[in-house]
């Protein structure tokens, strides 16, 4: 399993979903908002959501296997200590691999949050 998808690596529970949106930033584009929040932990945690408004559950899970994905080709090269969710909206359905990078590489820069 890769170091950024462990279980220590996520973020699981609602409540920890829940302070994430509560009181971290948010960063927008076309298809991705990422909501991150200062964890002071040594590494990031991670979380895809995927509304029922982009597609039936077949969608819904492609479209979480592609963020997570291209989250791990980004993962190396981010500051660390952060909870970050990514929230996908409708246009994140129709998606490639090349778009869905784009889209995740515009959120963490305008966030802020790549170290080179």
């Amino acid at each position: 399993m890769d170091k950024y998808m462990e279980k220590k690596g996520r973020i699981t529970k609602n409540s920890e979903y829940q302070q994430v949106f509560q009181h971290g930033k948010s960063v927008a584009s076309r298809g991705l908002v990422l909501i991150m929040l200062k964890n002071n932990a040594n590494g990031n945690r991670t979380g895809f959501i995927t509304s029922k408004k982009i597609g039936n559950a077949v969608i819904r899970n492609r479209v979480k296997r592609l963020l997570r994905e291209t989250y791990k080709m980004y993962a190396a090269d981010l500051a660390t200590g952060y909870d970050l969710v990514f929230v996908a909206r409708r246009p994140a359905a129709g998606f490639d691999f090349k778009q869905a990078a784009a889209e995740m590489r515009r959120v963490l820069q305008r966030g802020g949050l790549f170290t080179v």
